[in-house]
C-alpha cells in the first residue's frame, strides 16, 4: 500500500455533508507506521511558509492544509476551507475547490509528494506544481476578469454556480439572478452589445452626438482605402471594424505601402478566423496617451492609462533577451492574478521595431527605453497605470453621457488624451472606440497605482444590498407535495403574481403544475434556481440525495426536519442568520429562531401533523416575502 493512498473521489458543486461550499471529497489512507508530523512539516513549510507557524496534531491535517495551499495556486485564490473526519482506520477529506479535475490532480500531487518525503525519494514538486498551475490557467476561472468577478461574488456571499449546458456562471437565485461570462450578462441588451462591435457605426453615432472622435471611413476595397488615405493625409490609423483587444490595429501610418499592408493583414486575419470581412476603417491619427475609462451601469468608476509594452536597456542584453527577462517577472505571469500579459514576439512587434531602425538583436543603451508596440492594450503586453483620481469632472460626465445610451453592465471607452486631467473640450482628446463587456481585472490590479474594485462595483450594481441576490427558500427532509400546494395557495393570496416552485419526490413543480424530474437531484435544483420567474422556492431533500449530490443551494430561510438522519442534519447547519428551524416531533411542531422556541403546535394524528406544520409555517410567510425585497 502507498504511504498516502487516495481513492473514492466525489465532487459537489455546492454545500454538502462535509463542507458548506463546493468541495472535492476523497478517502485518504495513511500508513500507521508513518513518521511524525514534524518530519513532514519542515519541507512542506519550505514550499508554503504560511504553514510554518501552524501546529498540526495529526498528519492528515497537515496533508489537508498543504492541499489547500496547492489549490491556491501560489496566487492566493479565494479558497479557505478543508475538513477531515475519521472513516474507520482511514479519513474522509473534503477541500474547497473551483475545478473538479484540477482539484483531483492536486490531491494526487500532494499524495505523491508526501509519499516521496516518507521514502526519502526525490520529487520535483516545483515542476509538478507548475504543470498544475498551467492546467488551472486553462480553466474558465483561469482568466483574470472572470475570476475576479467570481471572487467578488464569493466575498459578498452571493450564491454562484456554473451552468455547464450554457457554459456560463449564474450569480444569485431565481428572479434576482444574473448569468454570464466576463462582464457581459444576460440582462444586457444584445443589440447594444452587438452595436459596440462595429467601429464604423459607433464612430458615426459618436459624431452625431457631438462626442470627440477622429473622422474616418470604413473601406472594403484596396482602391477605396488608398484613396481615402490620400484624401485624409498622414499620419493615419487602420483598424478592423469588428476587432477587439487592439488586434489588427495599426497606428502612426505614414505611407501608402503601410496602409496597404494593414488593410490586407485585416483581410487575411478574417480568412484565418473564417469570419466575413466587414471592412477596415481608415481614420485620422490623434495623439496622446491611451486610456481606458470604465462605466458600470452608466456610472463612471475607473480610469486607467495604458502604455505600450516596453523594455529598458542595460547596455548588455539584446531586445529579445530583455523581453525574455521581462516576461519572467511576477507581474507578467499571465494568470488569474497577474496585472500584465506576456509580450509576444509577433510580426506587429517586429514591424514596429523595424520602423525604429531596430531588431530583436539590437542592444539598447543603459537606461534607454524601447517601446515595442504601437497599441497599448493590456492583452498586447501594455502597462497599466491607475489614474482614476486624476480624471477631470467634464471627462467623467462625458463617460456617463456615452454610457447613458447603452443598456449594458460595463462599458469601456478607449480614448487618447494628452492629459486626462484636462477637460475634453480643450482639445488633445479623442475617443478611439467603445467596448461592451470590457476586462476589469486591470483596474483591480494595475501595474502602477492603487486598486479600484471594479468587480465589486459590478456586483453592487446588480445586488445593491445584502440579500438582494436571494429569494425566500424553505428546505426540509419530509416535505410533501400537498404541503407545497398549500403553501403556494397561501402565498398567492398574499401576492397573486408570485412565481412559486417546489421540488419533492414527485419532481419539479412550477406554479402548481408538474414540470420535469431529472435523475440527478442537483440538476433539478439548478433548473429551479435558474428560472428567472422564480420568487419563492420549497425544496425537499433526502439523506441519500445529500450524500450523492449535496445540497447545491447555499442556505435556507426555513429548515423543516422530521426524524433527520446525519446527512439531513446539515440542512440545520446551513440555516441562514435569522432563519427558522422547524422541528417535527411525534407530538408537536416546534418553531425555533436563534435557538429560542417561538411557537409550538401540538397534534395527535398524522393528518393533524400536516395541519400543525402548515399552521407553523403560515405565520412566517409574510416575513419571508419581505425579507429580500
Amino acid at each position: 500500500m502507498r504511504e498516502f493512498d487516495v481513492r473514492k473521489f466525489d465532487y459537489y458543486n455546492g454545500p454538502n455533508f462535509y463542507l458548506d461550499r463546493p468541495s472535492l471529497v476523497f478517502q485518504l489512507s495513511i500508513d500507521p507506521r508513518q513518521r511524525p508530523v514534524d518530519f513532514f512539516q519542515a519541507p512542506v513549510a519550505g514550499k508554503f511558509p504560511i504553514l510554518k507557524a501552524e501546529r498540526f496534531e495529526r498528519l492528515v491535517d497537515l496533508f489537508g492544509a498543504a492541499l489547500l495551499q496547492v489549490l491556491k495556486m501560489d496566487i492566493d485564490l479565494y479558497l479557505n476551507h478543508f475538513h477531515v473526519e475519521p472513516a474507520g482506520e482511514d479519513f474522509m477529506v473534503a477541500v474547497e475547490c473551483f475545478d473538479e479535475r484540477v482539484a483531483k490532480d492536486a490531491v494526487y500531487l500532494v499524495s505523491d509528494w508526501f509519499s516521496a518525503l516518507a521514502d526519502g525519494r526525490r520529487f520535483d514538486f516545483d515542476q509538478e506544481f507548475k504543470l498544475l498551475q498551467q492546467d488551472f490557467d486553462r480553466t474558465l476561472l483561469g482568466g483574470p476578469t472572470l475570476y475576479s468577478l467570481y471572487e467578488a461574488g464569493l466575498k459578498r456571499k452571493i450564491p454562484i454556480f456554473f451552468m455547464s449546458e450554457e457554459n456560463q456562471f449564474q450569480w444569485g437565485y431565481g428572479r434576482k439572478q444574473i448569468r454570464g461570462r466576463s462582464t457581459t450578462f444576460h440582462v444586457d441588451s444584445i443589440k447594444d452589445t452587438e452595436f459596440t462591435m462595429y467601429k464604423d457605426m459607433v464612430k458615426e453615432f459618436l459624431l452625431n452626438c457631438g462626442f470627440p472622435t477622429p473622422k474616418g471611413k470604413n473601406c472594403y476595397k484596396e482602391k477605396e482605402i488608398l484613396a481615402e488615405a490620400e484624401k485624409m493625409g498622414y499620419p493615419l490609423v487602420v483598424k478592423p471594424v469588428a476587432g477587439h483587444k487592439g488586434q489588427g490595429v495599426v497606428t502612426g501610418i505614414q505611407s501608402i505601402d503601410e496602409v496597404k499592408k494593414a488593410f490586407y493583414n485585416i483581410i487575411n486575419s478574417s480568412k484565418e478566423e473564417t469570419s466575413p470581412f466587414d471592412g477596415a476603417i481608415v481614420e485620422q491619427q490623434i495623439y496622446g496617451t491611451d486610456h481606458r475609462l470604465l462605466a458600470v451601469k452608466g456610472k463612471f468608476v475607473a480610469a486607467l492609462q495604458r502604455v505600450p509594452a516596453y523594455v529598458d536597456g542595460n547596455g548588455t542584453d539584446t531586445i529579445a533577451k530583455l523581453v525574455e527577462k521581462e516576461n519572467q517577472t511576477e507581474a507578467r505571469r499571465d494568470n488569474a492574478r497577474s496585472p500584465l500579459c506576456k509580450i509576444k514576439l509577433d510580426e506587429d512587434l517586429l514591424d514596429y521595431l523595424k520602423l525604429q531602425g531596430r531588431s530583436l538583436t539590437t542592444v539598447p543603451e543603459a537606461g534607454e527605453r524601447v517601446y515595442l508596440r504601437r497599441v497599448a492594450n493590456i492583452s498586447q503586453g501594455g502597462v497599466s497605470i491607475n489614474v482614476t483620481d486624476k480624471i477631470h469632472p467634464k471627462n467623467i460626465k462625458l463617460v456617463e453621457d456615452i454610457a447613458g445610451f447603452f443598456k449594458v453592465t460595463c462599458l469601456g471607452i478607449d480614448v487618447l488624451a494628452k492629459d486626462i486631467a484636462n477637460p475634453w473640450p480643450d482639445g488633445d482628446f479623442g475617443i478611439i472606440e467603445i467596448n461592451a463587456g470590457p476586462g476589469v481585472f486591470m483596474h483591480l490590479a494595475p501595474a502602477i497605482g492603487g486598486s479600484i474594485d471594479v468587480p465589486g462595483a459590478v456586483m453592487r450594481a446588480h445586488f445593491p444590498s445584502p440579500g438582494s441576490e436571494r429569494i425566500p427558500l424553505i428546505a426540509g427532509n419530509r416535505l410533501s407535495l400537498a404541503l407545497c400546494e398549500s403553501l403556494r395557495e397561501k402565498l398567492a393570496a398574499l401576492r397573486p403574481d408570485l412565481g412559486f416552485g417546489c421540488l419533492t419526490v414527485e419532481g419539479i413543480h412550477f406554479g402548481g403544475e408538474y414540470f420535469h424530474r431529472n435523475e440527478r437531484h442537483d440538476d433539478n435544483l439548478r433548473m429551479m434556481l435558474r428560472n428567472p420567474r422564480m420568487d419563492f422556492l420549497v425544496i425537499n431533500h433526502t439523506g441519500a440525495q445529500i450524500m450523492d449530490y449535496g445540497l447545491f443551494h447555499q442556505g435556507a430561510d426555513v429548515v423543516v426536519l422530521e426524524s433527520p438522519d446525519a446527512a439531513e442534519q446539515v440542512l440545520a447547519r446551513d440555516l441562514l442568520p435569522g432563519g427558522y428551524l422547524v422541528e417535527v416531533t411525534d407530538k408537536a411542531v416546534i418553531v425555533r429562531r436563534d435557538g429560542a422556541e417561538t411557537a409550538r403546535h401540538a397534534f395527535k394524528t398524522p393528518a393533524g401533523k400536516e395541519k400543525a406544520l402548515m399552521s407553523a409555517l403560515e405565520p412566517l410567510l409574510p416575513e419571508l416575502l419581505s425579507r429580500y425585497e
